[in-house]
C-alpha cells in the first residue's frame, strides 16, 4: 500500500463511485486528486459506472447553458433592510471609564494614561501662554495673584 496515498492503491466501490457522483458531478477533473485513479479504473471495468457518470455529465451540461439572473434591485434592498447590525452591550459607567481611560488593549494600557497626564500640562502651557500676551502693565502679575487667591478662597 502506498503510503502518501492510502486511496490509491484501494479500489473504489459502486457505493464510493456514486458518492463522487453525486458531490461532485460527471467531470472527473472536479473530484479530489486522491479518488480520480481508483475512479478511473471503476470506469474502464463497469457499465454502471460509466452509465451513471455520462447520466451526471449530461445533467452538468444543461446547468452550464442556464443563464445566471443578478438578482433585482428589489430583492437586493429587501435582504440589506433584513439584515441587523449586532448589538453591543449596555456598559455602565465603570466600564466606560476604564475603557475610556485604560483602553482594552495592551497598546492602549501604555498611551492612554500618558495622553490623560498630558492634559494639564497642555492646560498649563496654553493659559502661561495666554497671561504671557498681556502688556506689561502688570495686568500679568494681577492675573497670577487673582489665581494665587481663587485657590486660597477654596482652601478656606
Amino acid at each position: 500500500m502506498n503510503q502518501a496515498n492510502p486511496v490509491a492503491d484501494t479500489a473504489m466501490t459502486m457505493t464510493r463511485f456514486s458518492q463522487l457522483v453525486a458531490a461532485y458531478g460527471g467531470h472527473t477533473n472536479h473530484w479530489p486528486l486522491e479518488e480520480q485513479v481508483a475512479a478511473a479504473q471503476l470506469l474502464e471495468t463497469s457499465a454502471e459506472a460509466r452509465h451513471l457518470r455520462q447520466a451526471a455529465v449530461s445533467l452538468d451540461d444543461l446547468l452550464d447553458q442556464v443563464a445566471t439572473v443578478p438578482p433585482s434591485l428589489k430583492l437586493r434592498n429587501r435582504i440589506l433592510a433584513a439584515i441587523q447590525p449586532p448589538e453591543q452591550p449596555l456598559l455602565d459607567i465603570g466600564q466606560w471609564l476604564s475603557q475610556l481611560l485604560l483602553g482594552t488593549t495592551s497598546h492602549e494600557h501604555i498611551w492612554r494614561p500618558a495622553v490623560i497626564l498630558l492634559i494639564p500640562l497642555l492646560l498649563g502651557i496654553v493659559m502661561g501662554l495666554s497671561l504671557a500676551s498681556f502688556n506689561d502693565t502688570g495686568e500679568v502679575e494681577e492675573e497670577f495673584n487673582l489665581l494665587g487667591l481663587g485657590t486660597l478662597e477654596q482652601q478656606l
